[in-house]
């Protein structure tokens, strides 16, 4: 068994992956769907393709979606918790501590493209999520 490299590192190099890139196999787990409905969005023979058809409503202001609140603050927390582990780091490196894009990169060990997909998968997740919590109502 001496020199032969472990079949998990065939199966990467043969399917054309970067050995370290740990977005190739989260993208298995969570297939690619927009975040947005197409229908939502004008079409080719509109006078504006692929502008919005229609706004999106806001959320509502003060009161059930008021960051303030203790129950909007633990949907947060329960949203934020539910993501897989890297997301949650990427996520709360980025938009909660505020840090840089390259210090993210450079404290998890990730390439910039890996924490830019990261970061964008996170946020449409807790998006989604957060979007349900907070108008149950409406269809986004």
């Amino acid at each position: 068994m001496k020199g032969r490299l472990p079949q998990a590192l065939v199966n990467t190099i043969l399917r054309g992956e970067e050995p370290r890139n740990r977005i190739a196999r989260w993208s298995r787990w969570f297939p690619a769907r927009p975040a947005v409905a197409d229908d939502r969005f004008q079409g080719p023979g509109d006078p504006y393709p692929r502008h919005w058809r229609e706004f999106p409503q806001p959320w509502p202001g003060p009161g059930p979606a008021d960051p303030a609140d203790p129950a909007v603050r633990s949907q947060l927390r329960d949203g934020l918790a539910g993501l897989p582990a890297r997301w949650r780091d990427v996520v709360r490196q980025r938009d909660i501590e505020g840090l840089a894009p390259a210090e993210v990169s450079e404290r998890l060990g990730i390439t910039a493209a890996q924490q830019r997909a990261m970061l964008n998968r996170g946020r449409a997740l807790l998006r989604e999520r957060l979007a349900r919590l907070l108008a149950p109502g409406r269809d986004r």
